[in-house]
């Protein structure tokens, strides 16, 4: 959990019971079939534990729509999770390796809308978890999704802790 600005929230990664039935199917949230791979350098960011790959792991790129409902705002695009289960996610609080990538935080709110105007680009290095904070410190915002800068893949939900 982190705390900053005076928002306290909690990250998490793919839903660990969504994640439990792509790996039972071996189906993606598009339908399609997962194929795995292994990985021959490491370095991939990983959303079913938060963290990145290592040589050696076996891997999977996924279609994958972190929303639980659909609708216009719920889009599906490409992550990369362990093709078997893995441990999850060790903490709740921002995982240390998407500090270092720049990150748009990209907001929600309960009417399961882009909020537009408190969208932010973050810099590696410039302050996600304080971005995170300031995002939600914002009434009408229910939750944050952490996205990469160029393809925009989703890399992780904020909370406001409970």
């Amino acid at each position: 959990m982190s705390e900053l600005q005076g928002t306290r929230f909690e990250v998490t990664g793919a839903d660990r019971a969504r994640l439990a039935t792509l790996w039972s199917t071996g189906v993606d949230h598009n339908g399609d079939a997962v194929a795995p791979f292994v990985d021959g350098e490491g370095g991939w960011p990983l959303r079913c534990c938060l963290t990145d790959s290592r040589p050696g792991d076996e891997l999977a790129i996924v279609a994958w729509s972190p929303f639980p409902w659909g609708g216009p705002f719920a889009e599906r695009g490409p992550i990369v999770v362990h093709a078997r289960p893995c441990a999850g996610p060790a903490g709740t609080g921002v995982p240390p390796q998407f500090l270092r990538r720049a990150q748009v935080v990209r907001p929600y709110g309960a009417d399961r809308r882009i909020a537009y105007d408190h969208i932010r680009l973050v810099e590696a290095g410039g302050g996600l978890p304080d971005a995170i904070a300031a995002a939600l410190a914002v009434q009408d915002v229910d939750f944050v999704h952490a996205r990469n800068v160029l393809p925009g893949c989703w890399s992780f939900t904020a909370r406001r802790a409970s």
